[in-house]
């Protein structure tokens, strides 16, 4: 049976309180990290109700119930989480199949630090992002310039096995997924050097679930 995929636009989805026996996401259109969640839960076929919001303009119903006041913001079972690698790794423990964290600890939490270093280390994949899109335009031209190295400096573990270090698919992968569908319109052609990256990306987007996962203006993006 299909997931039930609701995308629900503007402040007037907001009149009625969430349901705390629903699983229903707080997500916005165009938000790295937003897509990676909706990716994650599209791969483990959640039922779920997706909110698409603006991060400027949260309704009052979610700035009273969320202390974070942040998106993405997950409600699930009468509780809410505002962490992305919260989010996550609740996701994964609540909806067990298909895994996307090993059970072996030494491994768990290697790819829990990939997912510190890609997303929120001082410096990350993430924050380029953030620079590049919304920085001065020396500091884009310096994130873009050290976005494209490091990518291309992994290229071996991107070639190693068919996911990042794996495999099989993992959350560390619904976060690479997510900025490397993004890379054309940041302005970054890995070309030939960076093949491997791009035969990776490739695999993830031709998933089902990936192409679930896009909203209509993130379609546009590549």
């Amino acid at each position: 049976m299909s997931s039930l995929f609701f995308i629900l636009q503007g402040q007037n989805t907001m009149t009625n309180k969430p349901n705390p026996s629903s699983t229903i996401l707080y997500s916005s259109d165009d938000d790295m990290q937003s897509h990676a969640v909706r990716f994650i839960m599209a791969e483990k076929n959640i039922e779920r109700k997706v909110v698409s919001l603006d991060a400027e303009k949260m309704p009052e119903e979610i700035l009273e119930r969320s202390p974070g006041q942040a998106i993405p913001t997950l409600f699930d079972r009468g509780i809410v989480l505002y962490d992305l690698s919260v989010i996550m790794e609740y996701l994964d423990e609540r909806f067990p199949f298909p895994p996307l964290l090993p059970v072996d600890p030494i491994e768990k939490s290697e790819k829990r630090l990939l997912i510190f270093r890609f997303t929120r280390s001082v410096d990350s994949w993430f924050e380029q992002v953030a620079i590049i899109e919304t920085g001065e335009e020396k500091e884009a031209i310096a994130a873009r310039k050290t976005l494209k190295s490091n990518l291309i400096e992994l290229v071996p573990l991107f070639e190693y096995k068919p996911f990042f270090k794996s495999d099989n698919m993992t959350i560390v992968d619904a976060c690479l997924a997510v900025l490397l569908w993004r890379l054309k319109k940041l302005d970054i052609n890995l070309g030939a050097p960076g093949k491997a990256v791009t035969d990776y990306a490739n695999r993830l987007f031709a998933r089902d679930s990936f192409k679930e996962s896009l909203t209509d203006c993130e379609k546009e993006f590549n």
